[in-house]
């Protein structure tokens, strides 16, 4: 007779167990701007004062609402509405008083997410011909294209979610999945 314990030890199965939590995890938090400390510290940390929802030129940066498990009043982005651009200086972090947002050096440092390419909603991976994600991309190398011109997300991206924005299919064929603490 055959067992799963034959196939798996203890310590696969509480891998697969942790890796599954993170990402069902990932699918119910906000997406925090550049520089967030992590999420178990937001709620606690940041002070809600709206310094960084002020400063941000595209007005990407909002406040969770009423009713939302995330720490309401602390700064998220919805990226198909409004992704971060990732501007020029990175002016959310250097107006935070609270340590929340964390002063960044440079776009290169910004770990908001990762994208998540859904194929069955992908125009590319039905056949049709679409870049759009590579094209609004600020990242280069962050979207791939394999050789049937599919994009593939590489460890260059940042979770920006221009990718998302710009996604011609609705809802979108790519999301961004909000970084979590490993």
């Amino acid at each position: 007779m055959w067992h799963m314990a034959d196939r798996f030890s203890r310590r696969d199965l509480f891998g697969m167990f942790r890796k599954s939590l993170s990402a069902a995890r990932a699918d119910e938090l906000p997406l925090r701007p550049p520089g967030a400390i992590d999420e178990d510290r937001i709620a606690d940390t940041c002070i809600r004062c709206g310094a960084c929802i002020d400063i941000c030129p595209r007005h990407a940066i909002r406040a969770v609402p009423r009713g939302h498990a995330a720490g309401v009043g602390t700064p998220f982005i919805i990226p198909r509405e409004a992704p971060c651009v990732m501007c020029s200086g990175l002016s959310c972090t250097t107006v935070c008083p609270s340590g929340t947002l964390r002063r960044l050096s440079g776009p290169h440092e910004v770990r908001m997410g990762r994208a998540i390419i859904d194929k069955a909603r992908c125009l590319p991976y039905q056949g049709a011909a679409c870049s759009a994600c590579v094209s609004f991309c600020p990242v280069q190398g962050a979207i791939a294209l394999d050789d049937q011109a599919r994009p593939r997300i590489t460890d260059a991206c940042t979770g920006c979610g221009l990718c998302e924005h710009y996604c011609p299919p609705d809802p979108t064929a790519i999301h961004i999945r909000p970084r979590v603490p490993r």
